[in-house]
């Protein structure tokens, strides 16, 4: 009897004690995040590539085709313009990937991890700025293919775009 009342007690506590070792450690956790809560230049930039990838004009025509009234033709053309823009800024996206983890400050910032930073920094807008050129001249070029109306549907929708790419690259470059 005394063995039952044990093993019903054990069984019974078990799970109260495992869930309060869970709760501590979930409290040490978020003492640690609550030091950089504040500190967004502590955690570097959240920039990543696909972020760039949804602001490709091709991609935009594409899915505002019917909006924009294009031809299956134009559909087409633009598909394949979207492929080699892809293949094209594959390295570039994949070069901001790796200078956002660069720009990640170190526990002990030194003199030559900020000059590894400030590096990384004017490397990584460097390489936006290629990736927008790309994304003006594929816009340029896929709109010489559109009719008057197309084209000024098209400029309004870029334009939107472009403020909207500013916004959120702005917002993801804060930390850095």
């Amino acid at each position: 009897m005394f063995r039952r009342m044990t093993l019903l007690t054990a069984l019974v506590l078990l799970p109260i004690g495992t869930a309060a070792a869970q709760r501590t450690r979930s409290g040490a956790t978020k003492h640690d995040d609550a030091k950089y809560a504040d500190d967004d230049a502590a955690k570097g930039p959240s920039i990543r590539g696909r972020d760039l990838e949804d602001f490709s004009p091709i991609k935009l025509f594409i899915d505002k085709r019917k909006d924009l009234k294009l031809s299956d033709a134009q559909i087409d053309a633009l598909k394949k313009s979207d492929e080699q823009l892809k293949e094209k800024n594959q390295p570039l996206y994949k070069a901001i990937d790796s200078l956002a983890r660069a720009m990640k400050p170190p526990m002990n910032p030194s003199a030559e991890s900020d000059a590894r930073i400030r590096d990384a920094r004017r490397d990584l807008q460097e390489t936006i700025g290629t990736i927008r050129g790309n994304y003006e001249s594929a816009g340029a070029e896929a709109t010489g293919s559109f009719d008057a109306d197309q084209k000024t549907k098209a400029t309004e929708l870029l334009a939107k775009q472009k403020e909207d790419a500013d916004k959120r690259i702005r917002e993801k470059m804060k930390g850095g």
